[in-house]
């Protein structure tokens, strides 16, 4: 069985409605730090067979969340 995740942070630009993507994590404590909502993701691709394949994606918010660390 093959799996693989991937970590990646969604930053929303409040001001104009849009979002972009980054895979650092500095960049993206930077910019929660200058106050924008950031969005950890996790996705997880399994492949138990040559026929199936299991996607998964969690997302974790940052902001006004007891459970996040910046550690």
């Amino acid at each position: 069985m093959e799996t693989q995740t991937t970590v990646f942070y969604e930053i929303i630009v409040e001001e104009t409605n849009k979002a972009f993507i980054t895979e650092s994590r500095r960049d993206a404590l930077d910019y929660y730090e200058e106050g924008y909502s950031v969005f950890e993701k996790h996705r997880t691709v399994t492949q138990p067979s040559v026929n199936t394949q299991t996607r998964t994606l969690v997302t974790l918010r940052w902001n006004n969340n007891p459970d996040f660390e910046e550690e």
